[in-house]
C-alpha cells in the first residue's frame, strides 16, 4: 500500500531529528578518530572505525527514504525541493523543522570537515608506518603515474 502525503511528510520530518542525533554520534565518533590518529593507536582506532559504519549505513537509508518521499510527493529531491516541503507545512512546524534542516545541514558539514581532516590523517598515519617498517606506502598520485 502506497503512504499517503500525511505519512510521507511526517515520515520526512521525524528522519531529520533522528539524522541530528545520528550525525551527532558520528561527529563525536570523527573527533575521536582524530585523537587515535596522534595516539598511533591503531586498535582504537580500528573499532572506532567499525562503529561509524552502522551510523554511517542508517543515515544512508535515511536520506535515501527522504529522497524516496520527495519524489513520491513530486518535490524535487533537492534544497529547492526540501525548501518546498518546509513552506508548505502549518507556520510553527515549519519553523522548527526549518530549524532542524539547518542544524542537520551544519552537522554534515562539521563531520565531512573531520572526515576529511582523518583522510589527510589516515595517509600521514600510513606512510609513518611505511617508513617505520621499511615498507614504501606509495600515494595514490604515485600509483596513479604507474598504472
Amino acid at each position: 500500500m502506497a503512504a499517503s502525503k500525511t505519512e510521507l511528510v511526517q515520515a520526512f520530518v521525524l528522519s531529520i531529528s533522528d539524522d541530528i542525533k545520528l550525525y551527532r554520534k558520528l561527529l563525536a565518533l570523527l573527533q575521536h578518530q582524530k585523537a587515535l590518529y596522534l595516539k598511533f593507536d591503531g586498535e582504537s582506532l580500528s573499532d572506532n572505525i567499525q562503529s561509524q559504519l552502522p551510523i554511517l549505513n542508517q543515515l544512508g537509508r535515511n536520506a535515501s527514504n527522504r529522497s524516496q518521499a520527495l519524489t513520491q510527493l513530486k518535490l524535487p529531491c533537492s534544497q529547492a525541493g526540501v525548501e518546498r516541503l518546509i513552506r508548505a507545512l502549518p507556520a510553527k512546524l515549519s519553523d522548527n523543522v526549518h530549524k532542524q534542516w539547518h542544524i542537520l545541514e551544519s552537522l554534515i558539514a562539521q563531520c565531512q570537515k573531520y572526515n576529511q581532516n582523518n583522510g589527510q590523517s589516515s595517509a600521514a598515519f600510513q606512510e609513518l608506518l611505511g617508513e617505520l617498517t621499511g615498507q614504501k606506502q606509495h600515494s595514490y598520485e604515485e600509483h596513479a603515474r604507474t598504472v
